[in-house]
């Protein structure tokens, strides 16, 4: 994936092998990019079947359908 397909309003999927509650099943979009002091990028997910945002890398990340 490039850095350009995971932008701001960017539908993914969570892709973490140990997604509890099939979580990697629903689709979520990219709310905000948290960039931290060493340069790497984390990204801010939202899906609306859950009353949280989540933090992940984008290592991650699928993209969506």
């Amino acid at each position: 994936m490039s850095r350009d397909e995971l932008g701001v309003g960017a539908i993914v999927r969570f892709a973490c092998k140990g997604a509890m509650n099939g979580a990697g099943a629903w689709e979520y979009r990219i709310e905000q990019l948290v960039r931290l002091e060493d340069g790497a990028i984390l990204y801010k997910i939202k899906c609306e079947a859950e009353p949280f945002d989540r933090i992940v890398s984008e290592c991650d990340l699928a993209l969506g359908a």
